[in-house]
């Protein structure tokens, strides 16, 4: 079938591109209405083309009018391709090959750039690793260059609330190209309402029978819980540094793959650059999705969706023309939404922004009351406790009632924080207003009965109307039980970074528990983290912890106030339709 002519440009579907090993995937080519040469933006994903990741971003036929050639590839195994699908392990080889066909397409000035999000993102840094000669530019968002800590296992938990919906969802599809439409719609069920049963698996092999059938990588990522051989085949990180290219990343505060994103900036950071090799961070008030202004219930502003489409179209029309003199472009590095002031942040690097302000330390103490729930006596002071006053508190975790924590939203977390078995800590009012930027780190003392077992911390902000939005949140996992010495043992979490503006009058409130459900998978106790897959329902035990509040501290990144920041205004170029 010849070209169609369709939202005002020419597309042709299902033309096929075959790999090296002689599989052939398919793909939809979107071109502008006018004849001439153009450059290429290409998506590789595996939801099937013509979604083309709309659920973030623009339509191909919008990239087209910009004055580019589009083509969405199912990958190997998905949609209309050919082969089986192996999440993330032949998209390096498939990409390069790819990359250097859509370069050779008819129209095309030879100069590719590659988009989208997500798994999308990741076939991104898997083509670039292996450095196909015409692919300039990549613009990879919401996700990770290493798999295993930027995305399966942020911060050494598996990530179950999302990526237990994500396997069902890629089972569902697979059961689809089966022909099986009893498992699909039991797929599609679960996608869209996932059972705590599911969420939290205590199936003895940690898996579930559909899964085992139509998404069998979903238990090897299970049995996968520390990072090993099998995880570095799945990290593109240091290969892409050996010959790096322009790369725009792209963040949300909210999305559970943030830490990836920010990770893989600092290593791009921290390279030597010669010629006019530039890299960009864009982080906004988005979850996973959407990216629009109203995330986690709150209106964010009218700036907060930061332009993102013009964004993505001026950096691909720079590093894409082919006649294009050397430099860099003359922008900051960073753009960050800063919550609480509702601005777009810019600075030169994300370095030079965390040299602009001081550590603020503020210590666990209680008055009266132990400092069980909000109501609870548990404070955060500015003065260290004294040793002879020190009382420590207890919360019990049974992993049989996990704590919840289903995101990263700002949501209020009132109701959580009456409940008694975790420990709450609340400020003094702020005396003027303070802005946070970087990452809390909280060291905590600990003794544990019933271990080994996790410590979730829980940061929150508390308005002048009483509500607690959640902020960030860290876990980490006890190993010392404790014995007759009484010796105490400490954490060091590293909470996720933030980016927020306190008012004068606000208060910072943080939470002590077992867990943080379901956005990492539950601890089971008595046994390490590692082996959380293999507790049956009769396993999940109960774990006391301890806690002692003379080494016990909360450390914020406090910036400048009189910092010098501009509303954001990044686009290189005027958009130009046709």
């Amino acid at each position: 079938m010849g070209a169609i002519r369709f939202g005002g440009c020419l597309v042709e579907r299902d033309i096929p591109c075959s790999m090296r090993d002689g599989t052939v995937l398919y793909s939809d080519v979107y071109r502008p209405s006018q004849g001439g040469a153009y450059p290429v933006l290409l998506m590789r994903q595996p939801y099937g083309k013509t979604l083309a990741s709309t659920v973030t971003q623009a339509h191909p036929v919008w990239y087209a009018q910009q004055g580019f050639i589009v083509v969405i590839q199912d990958v190997r195994g998905r949609g209309e391709s050919e082969g089986e699908f192996d999440p993330f392990v032949r998209e390096a080889d498939d990409g390069y090959d790819a990359v250097e066909w859509a370069a050779a397409l008819p129209g095309s000035n030879g100069h590719v750039g590659m988009y989208g999000f997500s798994y999308q993102g990741c076939t991104q840094w898997a083509a670039a690793s292996k450095a196909p000669p015409s692919l300039k530019a990549i613009a990879p968002g919401m996700c990770g260059s290493d798999v295993y800590h930027g995305m399966i296992y942020p911060q050494g938990r598996f990530a179950a609330g999302e990526h237990v919906p994500w396997a069902f969802q890629l089972a569902r599809d697979e059961a689809r190209r089966a022909g099986d439409a009893k498992a699909e719609a039991y797929c599609t069920l679960v996608r869209k309402s996932t059972p705590d049963e599911l969420l939290y698996p205590v199936m003895e092999d940690g898996s579930h029978p559909i899964l085992q059938t139509y998404f069998p990588a979903f238990r090897e990522w299970r049995e996968h819980a520390e990072y090993d051989a099998y995880w570095e085949r799945r990290s593109w990180t240091q290969n892409f540094l050996k010959h790096p290219i322009p790369a725009f990343l792209i963040g949300g505060w909210y999305d559970v793959f943030l830490a990836g994103t920010i990770s893989d900036y600092e290593r791009l950071s921290a390279i030597e650059r010669s010629g006019d090799l530039f890299f960009k961070l864009m982080i906004g008030p988005w979850d996973h999705i959407p990216w629009g202004r109203h995330s986690g219930g709150h209106d964010h502003g009218e700036e907060a969706d930061g332009d993102i489409h013009v964004e993505q179209a001026a950096w691909f029309r720079y590093w894409l023309d082919p006649n294009r003199q050397p430099g860099k472009p003359a922008e900051p590095e960073v753009a960050c939404y800063e919550r609480g002031s509702g601005r777009w942040r810019t600075y030169r690097q994300l370095s030079a922004a965390s040299g602009t302000g001081r550590t603020a330390r503020y210590w666990l103490d209680r008055k009266g009351k132990p400092a069980n729930g909000a109501s609870g006596g548990g404070r955060l002071t500015e003065r260290q406790p004294a040793a002879a006053q020190v009382r420590p508190d207890v919360f019990v975790y049974d992993a049989r009632f996990p704590m919840k924590l289903e995101g990263f939203q700002p949501k209020d977390r009132r109701t959580e924080q009456d409940r008694y078995e975790k420990l709450v800590y609340t400020g003094d009012a702020m005396e003027e207003d303070a802005r946070l930027f970087g990452a809390i780190r909280l060291s905590v003392q600990v003794q544990t009965i019933g271990g080994p077992t996790d410590v979730a911390a829980i940061v929150s902000v508390v308005r002048l109307d009483g509500s607690a939005l959640f902020l960030t949140a860290g876990i980490a996992e006890t190993e010392a039980e404790a014995d007759d010495r009484g010796q105490w043992q400490t954490l060091r979490l590293k909470l996720r970074p933030v980016a927020i503006e306190l008012k004068a009058g606000e208060r910072l409130r943080l939470e002590l528990t077992g867990s943080a459900y379901p956005l990492f998978a539950c601890h089971p106790n008595g046994r390490p983290a590692s082996e959380a897959r293999l507790a049956n329902a009769g396993e999940l035990m109960m774990a006391s912890v301890s806690v002692n509040y003379g080494g016990s501290v909360l450390e914020l990144p406090l910036m400048k106030m009189e910092v010098e920041a501009e509303c954001i205004s990044l686009a290189m170029a005027e958009t130009t339709g046709t």
